[in-house]
C-alpha cells in the first residue's frame, strides 16, 4: 500500500507549538502504558527491545511518550539492553523537525520510518512495544467525496457507512500488521481518537466553520477535492474480537475516556481570553488541516503564490468566524478517546 494522493499528508509548520491536546491524550495514556508493560512477556535476547511510535509526526509528542515508556521499562527492570525507538510516520512528515528535536534530546537510540502505518512498516517478530495516539483516526484515502460539506460528521447516511466502511478496512490493515511485526509476549497501545457515547465528536463544531469558510473562498471544484479523510471510530467499532483472534492478539483492556483539552481548562478558569482562546483554536487546526486544504488548492492548479496567500487569508476569515459565533463555543468539551492495550499470544508448542 503506496501512501494514497487522497490520504493526509501529515501536520502543517507549527505543530509542535500548537499540539497541546494530543500531548494531553499522551499523558493520559500513562496508565495504559504501565499496565501495557506490566503485561509485556518476551524473551531476554542479545537484541535491542525495540519500541515504535506509529504516527510521530514532528516528535515533540512522540519524544515524550517514547521516553514515558522508557523509564517505566526501567521502573519496573524489563530493559535488559538498551531498547531501539522507532519513530513511523508518513514519507511526507517534516522529518527535519523531528530529527532535530531527537539530536537536542539524545537521551535514546533510535531510527525513523517513513511508510504509512496501514502497511507493514518494521520486520515480522521484531517489534516489542508498539504505540500509536492520536493518529489512526486519519484514513488511508478519501473513501468518497461528501455533499454538501467535507467533514463525514456532517455526510448524508451513505456518504457516513462508506467512511465507517474504509475506517474498518484501515483498522484491521493497522491491526493486521502490527500483529505481524509483534514479537510472542509484545504489545500494542493505542489511544483512537473517538465518538462519544452519545456518538458526537467533540470537535464538529470548529470542523463546520472550516467548511464555511472555504465556500467563502474556493471555486467548487476546489471544494469538492477539500473532503477531510478523518474518522472517529466508536468503543465498538474499535473492539473487534474476531479480528484480534485471528491476529493472535489478547485483548488486554479497552475502554472509552474523556481528556479535558489544556485550552478549555485555562478558559473557564479565567486564564485565557476568549480571543486568545480563539487564536489558539485556530492555529490548532490549521496544523490538522492546512496540508489537506493546500493539496486541494494545488491538484487544481494555483500556483504556491496564490496558495500561500489564500491560505493567510482563509485561517483569517476563520478567526474571525470564530468570533462571531463565540457564544456557541462550547467551554466544557472534553475530548473522547478509546484506550486499547492489547498483546501478542505466545504459541504453545503442541
Amino acid at each position: 500500500m503506496t501512501t494514497n494522493i487522497g490520504a493526509t499528508l501529515g501536520m502543517a509548520a507549527g505543530y509542535n507549538e500548537n499540539s497541546s491536546s494530543q500531548l494531553a491524550m499522551v499523558n493520559y495514556m500513562i496508565p495504559y502504558i504501565h499496565m501495557g508493560i506490566d503485561h509485556l512477556d518476551i524473551s531476554s535476547s542479545s537484541s535491542p527491545l525495540i519500541i515504535a511510535d506509529f504516527g510521530s509526526s514532528h516528535g515533540r509528542n512522540s519524544i515524550e511518550a517514547m521516553k514515558i515508556i522508557i523509564q517505566y521499562l526501567q521502573q519496573t527492570n524489563k530493559l535488559i539492553t538498551s531498547p531501539l525507538v522507532v519513530h513511523n510516520d508518513l514519507p511526507t512528515n517534516d522529518w527535519t523537525t523531528l530529527f532535530q528535536l531527537l539530536t537536542e534530546d539524545n537521551s535514546y537510540q533510535c531510527m525513523a520510518i517513513g511508510r504509512s502505518f496501514y502497511e507493514q512498516c518494521l520486520p515480522s517478530n521484531s517489534l516489542s512495544i508498539g504505540f500509536s495516539s492520536t493518529s489512526i483516526n486519519w484514513l488511508s484515502k478519501i473513501p468518497c467525496t461528501i455533499t454538501n460539506h467535507r467533514f463525514y460528521t456532517f455526510a448524508n447516511e451513505k456518504e457516513r457507512e462508506t467512511f465507517k466502511h474504509q475506517s474498518k478496512l484501515d483498522f484491521d490493515a493497522f491491526i493486521e500488521n502490527r500483529s505481524r511485526e509483534l514479537v510472542p509476549g509484545g504489545i500494542l497501545i493505542l489511544n483512537i481518537p473517538s465518538t462519544d457515547h452519545q456518538g458526537i465528536v467533540s470537535t464538529a463544531f470548529y470542523c463546520d466553520h472550516v467548511y464555511t469558510c472555504a465556500k467563502l473562498l474556493f471555486n467548487e471544484q476546489e471544494l469538492s477535492d477539500l473532503t477531510i479523510p478523518l474518522y472517529c471510530r466508536s468503543l465498538s467499532e474499535c473492539v473487534d474480537h474476531a479480528l484480534f483472534d485471528r491476529c493472535s492478539l489478547q485483548l488486554i483492556k479497552a475502554e472509552s475516556g474523556q481528556v479535558n483539552g489544556p485550552f478549555f481548562e485555562q478558559l473557564q478558569k479565567g486564564q485565557l481570553t476568549l480571543d486568545e482562546f480563539i487564536k489558539i483554536m485556530t492555529k490548532t487546526l490549521q496544523c490538522a488541516f492546512e496540508s489537506s486544504i493546500r493539496r486541494a488548492l494545488e491538484i487544481n492548479g494555483r500556483s504556491k503564490e496564490e496558495i500561500d496567500q489564500l491560505l493567510i487569508e482563509f485561517w483569517s476569515l476563520y478567526e474571525e468566524k470564530l468570533k462571531e459565533k463565540s457564544h456557541s463555543i462550547v467551554t466544557d468539551n472534553p475530548l473522547a478517546c478509546v484506550c486499547l492495550v492489547l498483546k501478542k499470544l505466545k504459541v504453545v508448542d503442541k
